[in-house]
């Protein structure tokens, strides 16, 4: 537990409310809602309070566990400049393909087990989350880009900069002449309109954002297609 910071929590926090409103999205009863109960033969499987709770929670641990694995037993693939640290490694996937894999693509798995040991799959339909659908790639993943999204994104508390300016950019009737990333840095950090520092400044952090989530998505992506061929194999 020593190798996990606070900057992961966070993240896996999010990463486990992002991941349980894209399942609930997809079911016509939902349990993420700050007071999920679901009682069986007597009992509460899934926790009396929100269920993304007790996903973070699993997540936490089976995220410490799989970062001291890889650490020990994979090969360093890049370095952080500033502290020389680990920033990704190469793992061997059971399939015997080498893949590169970073703190946020393992913190990605970690939510996706604790959440299915919640009762919740990303990939399932409703009623039936033990059985693994037999899907065609192509349209397995243009059905769920939506949901790849939203398990990503999360509810955007992560990404500030980039939901400013999405929301400005949803109510623009002329996107060449809304002046987006003035309005958006007037939003956040206030002062005139199309301040050059304040813009530069708003353009600089969506850039980091955009980069974070573009992160994000890959993980989400590379899990679903590993996991729809794997699908397909067994079928």
């Amino acid at each position: 537990m020593k190798r996990v910071t606070s900057e992961d929590f966070k993240e896996l926090q999010r990463m486990a409310r992002g991941y349980c409103r894209a399942v609930d999205s997809t079911r016509s009863r939902k349990r993420m809602d700050g007071s999920a109960t679901a009682v069986r033969n007597g009992s509460a499987p899934y926790g009396t309070d929100d269920v993304s709770d007790d996903v973070t929670q699993d997540a936490v641990l089976i995220f410490a566990k799989r970062l001291r694995e890889i650490i020990a037993t994979c090969e360093v693939a890049a370095l952080w400049v500033a502290t020389r640290e680990p920033s990704a490694w190469q793992y061997v996937r059971r399939d015997g393909e080498t893949i590169v894999v970073t703190r946020k693509t393992l913190q990605y798995w970690a939510v996706r087990d604790a959440a299915a040991r919640n009762g919740y799959r990303l990939d399932a339909k409703a009623g039936v989350a033990e059985t693994p659908p037999s899907v065609q790639l192509g349209p397995y993943l243009s059905g769920l880009s939506e949901t790849i999204f939203r398990a990503a994104w999360g509810d955007g508390s992560t990404y500030p900069a980039l939901r400013t300016i999405l929301g400005i950019a949803e109510k623009a009737a002329d996107l060449g002449r809304a002046g987006v990333m003035g309005r958006a840095a007037q939003e956040m950090y206030g002062g005139p309109l199309n301040s050059s520092s304040k813009v530069q400044r708003t353009k600089d952090i969506a850039l980091r954002e955009w980069r974070s989530l573009t992160e994000s998505l890959d993980a989400v992506r590379e899990d679903l297609v590993y996991r729809g061929a794997a699908a397909q194999e067994v079928d």
